[in-house]
């Protein structure tokens, strides 16, 4: 089932970059490598408290623009994601949470000054493999973990061009919508992730 997931995204993906050809001077395949602070909001349904929880993640792979009119562009790409909540004592691992996933995002960039943009859309995560560790083992939790995790972004980058190719460097803020422990119903948790981004455009 989780392969057949996987297929469907990168069969999505490459229709969608074979429709837009790469032939064309308005589409730019590139790489991504953006470092991420991960939160995990926890809000209690029944008393309404709020609590968090610190972690940390990366995302890596292959974006792509298209470029619009009056240099607005449209981003998507696939990608892969790593996201870790740790607890420790000292340096000793007492449990965490480790989530690997793949990231459909798709983005519009609106130029507010030359070079400077500010982005706005969202995306689509899907959970391939959840581990939590505790009492010294780790265990699959991919049962009790909603896999799709569609999310909100927001952020700004700057984007500079050198001949062909181009440079973009920004921060950008998501939030996903639905409860990540599809089982839970007494707390509603969700990931807040602030992206460090960077991207090289051929």
């Amino acid at each position: 089932m989780k392969s057949n997931y996987i297929k469907f995204i990168l069969i999505l993906f490459a229709g969608l970059t074979q429709n837009l050809s790469f032939s064309q001077s308005n589409f730019s395949l590139g790489i991504d490598v953006s470092p991420s602070v991960k939160f995990q909001t926890i809000r209690n349904n029944v008393t309404g408290l709020f609590t968090s929880i610190s972690g940390y993640g990366f995302t890596v792979g292959l974006p792509f623009k298209y470029h619009l009119e009056d240099d607005k562009t449209i981003s998507l790409g696939v990608l892969y994601e790593f996201t870790a909540f740790d607890s420790r004592i000292n340096t000793t691992l007492i449990s965490a949470l480790r989530l690997n996933a793949i990231n459909v995002p798709f983005v519009y960039n609106h130029p507010i000054t030359e070079n400077y943009y500010v982005n706005m859309g969202g995306g689509i995560n899907y959970i391939f493999t959840s581990k939590e560790f505790g009492g010294g083992i780790w265990t699959d939790v991919n049962q009790t973990i909603s896999q799709f995790q569609p999310y909100l972004s927001l952020g700004g980058s700057l984007l500079k061009h050198r001949r062909d190719n181009t440079y973009e460097l920004g921060i950008n803020a998501r939030y996903h919508v639905l409860n990540l422990l599809s089982l839970n119903t007494s707390t509603s948790t969700n990931i807040v992730s602030i992206d460090l981004n960077i991207k090289y455009f051929l």
